[in-house]
């Protein structure tokens, strides 16, 4: 794993962009995953488990482009574009959710909307969440033109 800034300082772009868009859909998958219920809305444990989740997805989300970005490979820095590009379409929704957009096409995590619910998060990040499916896509796309050598 490339957690800490000294292993990501030392590792190659290719093993960062691999890492990071494998984090990436692992974040959206894990979003995906969790089954909202009746009474979660006055669970502070599920609240917060669920706001680390989105926090983790922010930062994957924002490794994922910083790398991609700057690859030399163009089918990874083109991915990297279309992932800015549909994140900037759903600028507005995610803002709603305490997400923000840099003009660098990266994701600040503010806060846990304490106006949204539960359920209004998973419409978003969701598994039936259309932003969270191309999302996916997209990370698949990436990973697959990925050289570890590199």
């Amino acid at each position: 794993d490339l957690i800490t800034k000294t292993d990501r300082a030392s590792a190659s772009s290719g093993k960062l962009s691999r890492a990071d868009s494998a984090a990436l859909k692992k974040g959206l998958a894990a979003l995906a995953d969790v089954k909202i219920e009746d009474g979660d809305e006055d669970d502070d444990n599920k609240k917060a488990n669920y706001y680390k989740k989105v926090k983790a997805f922010v930062d994957a989300y924002n490794n994922t482009i910083d790398e991609g970005s700057s690859s030399q490979n163009s089918s990874i820095s083109s991915a990297a574009k279309k992932m800015k590009k549909l994140t900037s379409k759903y600028a507005d929704k995610l803002k709603n959710f305490g997400i923000t957009e840099s003009d660098g096409g990266y994701l600040k995590y503010n806060s846990f909307s304490s106006s949204m619910s539960l359920k209004s998060y998973d419409k978003m990040l969701g598994a039936d969440s259309e932003y969270s499916k191309e999302l996916s896509k997209l990370a698949s796309q990436m990973n697959r033109h990925i050289d570890v050598t590199a």
